[in-house]
């Protein structure tokens, strides 16, 4: 089998198929597409609540990959509707210089986690002579009211596709900062890649995802590994919809471009943490709500009848397929 993300094949058939349990507290369970589960947990002021968990897994750097995961579980959370609260923290580190490399990822760690009131409720730590890297496994939980039903799988035929921010604006800055030494300062000027590498700044798609919310989306995912395709693909495969999107109306910046050109790599399935992908019965009015609010925003397409995914671009159509996320 190859390396990576398993497919979504292998995913329905050796994992899916093998869960028969639900007790009654099961609110919302594991699928395709989908990246939390729920469980009704309980009153709070008169209204039942429903408990979150998820879990994310990153390797590479301690510090940034310690910083990736944060935000992937973070969002995550943020795009059912509610809040990270506590998480469990695993690392699995190689034999060489293994102290520092935990120094490094749990002083990041314990920087975030006091920044967004985050509680580390506990983890793993193990070396594995396998590992060339670290590898910073979190699974979280937060909690979400009850009548607050977003998720990746509540697209509608007819809904628009609302995208935040910039597609592949994390990968490339990854890109400049891993490779720093491939090149890069003989093609480009010194200004260009700090704004580049200045893509990993900002990961947080928390407060897009509360004024979606606010704004009555139905259907929310926030974009990680998998890329802005991928998570598009997502979206549909969770929903049971097609969509139809225009791929110049995706928002990118030019640093993006030309970096993911010098690596030959494709922005739109590239990392892309702190892009939300909304699904909303009117996205103009969503994407200038959340413009007024300081997040950039456009509307890129919509929801279909069918299965077909498509992105159109001028005369030109392609289609989807499942995500194998492209590095990093």
């Amino acid at each position: 089998m190859r390396t990576g993300k398993i497919s979504e094949t292998v995913l329905k058939r050796s994992v899916l198929k093998q869960i028969t349990y639900r007790s009654g507290n099961l609110v919302q369970g594991p699928a395709a597409g989908e990246s939390f589960g729920r469980l009704a947990v309980g009153e709070k002021t008169g209204e039942k609540n429903h408990l979150l968990a998820a879990s994310v897994s990153v390797k590479g750097n301690a510090e940034r990959a310690g910083k990736r995961a944060f935000y992937r579980l973070a969002n995550d959370m943020a795009a059912a509707g509610g809040q990270l609260a506590g998480m469990l923290v695993d690392l699995y580190l190689p034999a060489a210089d293994t102290e520092p490399m935990i120094k490094t990822a749990m002083r990041e760690l314990a920087q975030l986690s006091s920044s967004y009131q985050v509680d580390i409720l506990g983890g793993h730590t193990e070396v594995l002579k396998e590992l060339s890297e670290p590898v910073i496994s979190l699974s979280g939980t937060g909690f979400v009211p009850g009548k607050t039903d977003v998720r990746s799988g509540n697209l509608e035929p007819g809904f628009d596709l609302v995208m935040t921010k910039w597609a592949g604006q994390t990968g490339a800055a990854e890109l400049v900062i891993e490779e720093e030494r491939s090149g890069l300062r003989a093609r480009f000027s010194q200004d260009f890649l700090d704004r580049a590498a200045d893509g990993v700044r900002e990961m947080s798609c928390a407060a897009a995802a509360e004024a979606s919310v606010s704004c009555g989306a139905a259907a929310l995912c926030s974009v990680g590994a998998e890329g802005v395709f991928g998570s598009l693909w997502e979206m549909a495969e969770a929903s049971g919809t097609g969509v139809r999107v225009d791929l110049k109306k995706i928002p990118i910046r030019q640093e993006t471009i030309e970096i993911c050109e010098y690596f030959d790599r494709n922005p739109y399935l590239i990392a892309s943490d702190g892009v939300l992908l909304a699904g909303t019965k009117n996205g103009a009015a969503l994407a200038e709500h959340l413009t007024a609010r300081g997040v950039p925003a456009a509307v890129i397409g919509t929801a279909t009848d069918g299965r077909d995914r498509v992105i159109v671009n001028g005369e030109e159509t392609r289609f989807l397929v499942p995500p194998a996320p492209d590095q990093p």
